[in-house]
């Protein structure tokens, strides 16, 4: 299995906070993705504030 994490971009305003990524300078939702070896999706999360770090997206 792969967990990996990406950021979407989404149109949010400056009061909007906890969806701004500093690491990408955007706002955005955070999605995390378990694919078999193969590539096929097996999951996905719900969408999570895209200041939220990969690991503890995880978690969650």
């Amino acid at each position: 299995m792969i967990l990996d994490g990406t950021l979407i971009p989404i149109d949010r305003i400056a009061a909007d906070r906890p969806f701004y990524s500093g690491k990408h300078k955007t706002h955005g939702v955070n999605l995390q993705v378990i694919a078999s070896p193969e590539g096929e999706i097996l999951w996905v999360s719900g969408d999570l504030p895209g200041s939220t770090h990969d690991t503890a997206a995880a978690r969650i």
